[in-house]
C-alpha cells in the first residue's frame, strides 16, 4: 500500500516532509560548522606562522615586538570567538538530530498505527467473508 490510500496518507506525508526538512536543515548546520572550523584553522596556522616569525626575528626593535604582540592578542581573541562559534553551531546540531529523532519516531508511530488498521480492516474482512460463506452453507444444508 501506497502512502496515501488511507486514511493515514495525508499525516504520514505530513511527517515526511517534516522529517526531510529537519534532514536538509542538520546538513546546512553541519556545513556550516565545518566552514566556521575552516576559518578557526586558518586563524590558528596564521598565529602559528607569527610565533615562528616572532622567533625567528628574536632581535626587534620594542615598536615591532609591540605590533607582533598585538598581532598575537587579536588572533588569540578571533581564535576564542570562532571556538564560540563552533561550540554555539554544535548546540544547535544537537538540538537538531534530536528533533530530527523525534520527528522519525513519529513518522514510524504514524506508520505502525497504520499498518495496525490495515490489518484490522483485513481481519474484518475475512471475518465478513467467513460469516457470509457460513451462512451459505446453511442455506444450502437446509435447501437439500
Amino acid at each position: 500500500m501506497k502512502v496515501g490510500d488511507s486514511r493515514f496518507g495525508t499525516l504520514l506525508r505530513v511527517k515526511s516532509i517534516q522529517e526531510r526538512k529537519s534532514q536538509q536543515e542538520l546538513v546546512e548546520i553541519q556545513n556550516k560548522k565545518d566552514e566556521e572550523r575552516q576559518t578557526l584553522s586558518q586563524l590558528q596556522e596564521r598565529r602559528e606562522g607569527e610565533i615562528a616569525e616572532a622567533v625567528r626575528k628574536s632581535r626587534m626593535r620594542a615598536t615591532d615586538l609591540q605590533s607582533s604582540r598585538a598581532f598575537l592578542t587579536r588572533l588569540s581573541k578571533e581564535i576564542g570567538e570562532q571556538e564560540n562559534k563552533i561550540e554555539e553551531i554544535q548546540v544547535k546540531e544537537d538540538e537538531k538530530r534530536e528533533e530530527l529523532v523525534e520527528r522519525s519516531r513519529s513518522k514510524h508511530m504514524v506508520e505502525d498505527l497504520e499498518e495496525k488498521y490495515q490489518t484490522q480492516v483485513l481481519r474484518e474482512a475475512e471475518r465478513k467473508e467467513q460469516r457470509l460463506i457460513d451462512v451459505l452453507a446453511q442455506r444450502v444444508k437446509l435447501e437439500v
